[in-house]
């Protein structure tokens, strides 16, 4: 099988599970990416943060089985600045809107740069694809993170 068809599959098993599930992934996405994860069920918008040369990162995941939109780009903005964020790392399970031919305005990253403050943040938007595939987007991103950890359970039963 390719490594092609075995990152599908996982992110196929990712993006159906149930809300719980997926809180929990976001939390151990955040403490492999080198983050505190935030804490278990209502997160208030935080499922990870840390600092990185005294820059502070936020990092919220949405493991959606669709393209997130444009008002998820309203609450990541809102949620740095609510927590004084530098950095933002953002994790969705497939992907995000993008403009169309109708409207080439809208989309996930263009309501981003609707925001006059946005170029004050170093924002970095994931896919699980990135993650699993180490591509360039996740190495731009690991270069604003603190050192990668690797889960084990014996790591997360510390971690909680």
């Amino acid at each position: 099988m390719s490594n092609y068809k075995v990152i599908n599959a996982v992110i196929q098993g990712i993006i159906l599970s149930d809300t719980a599930t997926k809180q929990e992934l976001g939390r151990r996405f955040a403490y492999c990416l080198g983050l505190t994860p935030g804490p278990a069920g209502s997160d208030g918008g935080v499922d990870g943060e840390g600092y990185i040369n005294g820059l502070k990162i936020y990092f919220q995941s949405k493991l959606e089985n669709k393209n997130l939109e444009a008002k998820e780009a309203d609450v990541l903005h809102s949620c740095l600045i609510r927590h004084r964020a530098d950095i933002g790392v953002m994790l969705a399970g497939v992907g995000y809107t993008s403009p169309t031919r109708s409207n080439p305005k809208a989309g996930f990253k263009n309501r981003l740069l609707e925001f006059p403050d946005i170029e004050r943040f170093t924002i970095h938007l994931l896919t699980l694809r990135d993650i699993f595939e180490e591509n360039q987007a996740f190495k731009d991103a690991v270069n604003d993170l603190p050192p990668l950890r690797e889960l084990n359970r014996e790591a997360w039963n510390i971690m909680q």
